[in-house]
């Protein structure tokens, strides 16, 4: 595939932005790919393992040529990073992300981008978002959908040759509606991390005189506590940030929790089956 890009800025090194520098420097996507991040030992790191051609932390200094800029942070972080850049950028340069959130992220990125700097909302479906450059491999993203969004200052051509780089990266891409995208996200990763959270606090209320309460645990309570331990750090800000179409998924939530409620208190057994 011919390159779409001269110069591809990565704002983050973790390990989609680490995954995305080497693909698109593997595949020749674009020309040069410069990483930028806060973090020295990512800096290092990555020229360390070859997985950009240089790196910089000032961020004015690595987006000064660029014509493709790629926001690599935590998902929770990237309404702050747009404003951060948006005095940086080479005029006609498009900007892009790979977090998990697009509504707020586009409203963000027409306020504040200028009219000459395209964005594309991007969410590449991949799982494994705290897991940092040590881990960033070039076939990340191979066979995983990446669903692009637009919001009212969507630019056809930029939306081509962003769409081309993720073809180009191994995923199968898609659009979506903004909105229905972070509903159906909030149902897909918000709600479990809620559920699970709420499971263990119940368990722990139950029998809270229970001092061992893990001998008496199911596999599958077992399980369930172990992927608690595992959720991200930053997990309350991502559901903050998506707040508003979880408050509507949850009422949806809320509505069925009451019918079940219902079934099991005054109806049958078969009003029970059908909710299930």
């Amino acid at each position: 595939m011919a390159e779409q890009f001269e110069r591809a800025a990565i704002v983050g090194l973790g390990l989609k932005g680490g995954s995305l520098a080497m693909v698109l420097r593997k595949k020749r996507l674009v020309k040069e790919v410069i990483g930028i991040d806060t973090d020295a030992t990512a800096l290092t790191k990555a020229l360390h393992r070859d997985v950009v051609d240089q790196t910089v932390a000032d961020l004015e200094q690595g987006l000064s040529q660029a014509d493709l800029v790629v926001l690599a942070v935590p998902t929770h972080s990237t309404v702050d990073v747009l404003a951060d850049i948006s005095s940086h950028l080479q005029v006609g340069a498009v900007v892009c992300d790979v977090g998990r959130i697009k509504g707020p992220v586009l409203e963000k990125a027409a306020e504040v981008l200028p009219q000459e700097n395209p964005f594309v909302g991007c969410h590449p479906v991949v799982f494994e978002e705290e897991k940092d450059i040590d881990e960033a491999y070039p076939a990340l993203f191979q066979g995983k959908p990446c669903i692009l969004t637009s919001g009212d200052r969507r630019d056809e051509e930029a939306v081509k040759r962003i769409r081309e780089v993720w073809e180009g990266a191994g995923c199968k891409v898609e659009e979506m509606d903004p909105e229905v995208h972070d509903r159906l996200f909030a149902v897909l990763e918000d709600l479990p991390i809620i559920f699970l959270s709420l499971v263990c606090k119940a368990a722990g209320q139950v029998s809270g005189y229970v001092d061992e309460i893990d001998q008496y645990s199911s596999k599958e309570l077992k399980e369930i506590t172990g992927l608690v331990a595992k959720v991200s750090p930053h997990a309350a800000e991502r559901l903050w940030a998506n707040r508003k179409p979880l408050v509507h998924v949850l009422a949806y939530y809320r509505l069925k929790l009451k019918e079940l409620s219902e079934a099991l208190q005054d109806g049958s057994l078969q009003d029970l089956k059908a909710l299930l």
